[in-house]
């Protein structure tokens, strides 16, 4: 469990007005240096170093979240598929908050996936 100060987290401090979806469980906001156009991180409102923290209720809100994103994106970009990323704290900074890249693919687009995170690609 976190240990530190959550009112330093982006993601635990974060406010309504800058997210694109807020809920009680989950949080979605555009990445502050985003790899692609609507490249997303889906967040856990609870401050969990894993994904595997969290209970099986809160890991079903982050699909769902994840999921009504993916709907939203491909509804506005010709997107062939989607990079999901989980990125859990890792020993260089063991008290980060797990979080969930989505990253839109345009056919034909060629991206460089940062090496750290656990990736699984998702059609569109």
């Amino acid at each position: 469990m976190y240990s530190g100060d959550l009112d330093t987290c982006p993601y635990c401090e974060c406010a309504p007005e800058d997210t694109w979806i807020f809920t009680e469980d989950v949080v979605a906001l555009p990445h502050p240096a985003p790899i692609t156009a609507f490249h997303t991180i889906v967040a856990p409102r609870r401050h969990v170093g894993a994904f595997y923290d969290l209970d099986v209720g809160e890991q079903r809100h982050v699909w769902d979240v994840l999921n009504l994103v993916r709907k939203r994106i491909a509804s506005s970009l010709p997107v062939a598929s989607f990079d999901v990323g989980f990125q859990d704290a890792g020993a260089a900074d063991p008290e980060s908050h797990a979080i969930v890249h989505l990253i839109p693919r345009v056919a034909g687009s060629r991206l460089a996936l940062p090496a750290n995170i656990d990736w699984v690609t998702l059609d569109s």
